[in-house]
């Protein structure tokens, strides 16, 4: 790969700006009451060289989910890399996970948004720089989690009874750890305010309980 060049270095950095000032005005003010000119003035840009970075408020919400899936690739890759056995890797990924939650929340939100933005007729063939680079990310984030569960299945710590496909596995501790922790988020459920549930210990019990179904 050829280094950057410094013009090519100062637009990364000009984007990153925008990103980090589109970032906090959308987390504050919402997504939908955000216009461009808002990003603009928040960046200190004007409107059209905001446009030169990014074709739209669209585009700058999937540049946000690209910066927030590389925190988190980051933070599993992390983690990962301190196991020896498949087993205590998807631990490993399900507490980064859980700490990204907690730890880097804008980036949580973030990823948040793009998830519940996904357009279902998206054609994914269009000439999006951003939209490829967002899909390149949660790729990384999914082979990462499936090669853990396959590390599992070589080493003897995973039930091979329990996996049908590694990336299967990988996407449902996905979704199910990413569905409890938006229950117990004080977004969710209420429950937690009318009973004794405890939210750290439901995180806990979630984690417990996918490792014990797939562990051998």
């Amino acid at each position: 790969m050829r280094p950057r060049s410094r013009n090519e270095e100062e637009k990364l950095q000009r984007r990153n700006s925008i990103l980090d000032a589109a970032r906090k005005i959308i987390l504050s003010k919402g997504y939908e009451k955000t216009t461009m000119d808002d990003i603009a003035r928040a960046a200190q840009l004007s409107r059209g060289l905001l446009y030169v970075y990014f074709k739209d408020k669209d585009d700058i919400q999937m540049g946000l989910a690209v910066q927030a899936g590389e925190a988190l690739y980051t933070r599993m890759q992390a983690a990962v890399d301190k196991t020896q056995r498949g087993i205590d890797a998807l631990s490993a990924i399900g507490e980064a996970y859980y700490q990204f939650y907690r730890e880097d929340h804008d980036h949580f939100q973030c990823l948040c948004m793009r998830m519940s933005m996904i357009n279902p007729n998206l054609d994914r063939t269009q000439d999006s720089c951003a939209l490829r680079e967002m899909m390149a990310e949660e790729d990384k984030i999914m082979a990462l989690m499936s090669g853990c569960v396959e590390r599992g299945l070589a080493d003897g710590t995973v039930n091979p009874a329990k996996v049908d496909n590694p990336l299967q596995t990988a996407m449902f501790m996905r979704g199910s750890l990413h569905g409890v922790i938006m229950l117990q988020d004080t977004t969710g459920s209420s429950l937690f305010d009318r009973t004794e549930l405890d939210r750290e210990e439901l995180i806990r019990y979630a984690m417990r309980m996918a490792l014990e179904e797939l562990r051998a």
